[in-house]
């Protein structure tokens, strides 16, 4: 059973995780590769907080409003950068928090991390960590449904098709585009403190390049506005890699050969996806 608690909770919190990436990438078309700082950043701010004596529902609260901050400032440069430009420093900042966390021992742990971090009490088993995930992800699901449903959502899907027809008809694209960055970073920071509770250990692993495939896969997959579209691609993202388990691979070969499949299904998408564009074209 534990194994499929294990799985289970993977499956909530990807799904946190990807709804950021549904509303800016897939939706947006906004190239935001800052997920993993923003699933790090939450994870070691309240990690930190709470070792530093601070009550549980204090630290979630100021986790949540440092994860508002960083929000806020990735939104700033997304304002002041081209599409590609702010692709290009989102994937710079992964490295370069990563950089930080590994350098910065005496406040991170630096590459041993930070042990023993225990779990609250209403959430004490494995099995009361899932279903607090699930009343998150369920929340979270059907405020993104309701989203899409309003003028908003209808703002955000012509923000990936025309930013200038949406700046003509009165709503200015670049503040769509800062407030679903924001959205995508605090949701992700939330994935981040719930996968913290699971795993009980933080260390520069925790978040990197492994999340940004990830991620990046499910909103290729999930590109329609369809919150049972993004449900079943984090489904598969999640139970396809595991199908390497019933392969005699020796087990420090798992983790990594779970990035190399990401790896190899995320060019497929993309090679697929540029056909159909090109194709698009020369039949215009």
């Amino acid at each position: 059973m534990g194994y499929l608690y294990t799985q289970i909770a993977r499956f909530f919190e990807t799904s946190l995780l990807s709804v950021g990436v549904h509303l800016t990438t897939s939706l947006a078309g906004i190239f935001f590769f800052g997920f993993p700082v923003a699933f790090s950043f939450g994870a070691y701010a309240f990690v930190i907080l709470m070792k530093n004596g601070f009550v549980l529902w204090i630290a979630l609260l100021i986790t949540l409003l440092l994860s508002l901050v960083l929000g806020i400032l990735f939104s700033l440069l997304y304002r002041r950068l081209s599409n590609d430009g702010f692709a290009v420093f989102t994937l710079a900042s992964v490295f370069a928090f990563d950089s930080l966390v590994r350098s910065w021992d005496s406040f991170t742990g630096g590459v041993l991390g930070i042990s023993g971090i225990s779990r609250p009490e209403f959430i004490h088993t494995l099995f009361s960590l899932i279903v607090l995930q699930g009343i998150l992800a369920v929340c979270v699901f059907v405020f993104e449904y309701t989203l899409l449903q309003s003028p908003f959502g209808r703002a955000l899907r012509a923000h990936h098709e025309s930013k200038t027809f949406l700046d003509a008809t009165g709503v200015p694209a670049s503040r769509i585009g800062s407030y679903v960055v924001i959205l995508a970073v605090m949701v992700s920071a939330l994935a981040g403190i719930v996968a913290i509770w699971r795993i009980q250990f933080l260390d520069p692993s925790f978040g990197g390049v492994a999340i940004l495939l990830q991620v990046l896969t499910i909103g290729i997959l999930a590109l329609r506005p369809n919150i049972f579209g993004l449900i079943g691609s984090v489904l598969c993202i999640i139970l396809l890699p595991e199908i390497l388990r019933f392969f005699p691979f020796p087990s420090s070969m798992l983790g990594h050969l779970r990035i190399l499949f990401y790896s190899v299904f995320l060019i497929v998408l993309v090679k697929q996806l540029s056909d159909r564009y090109t194709s698009k074209k020369r039949f215009i």
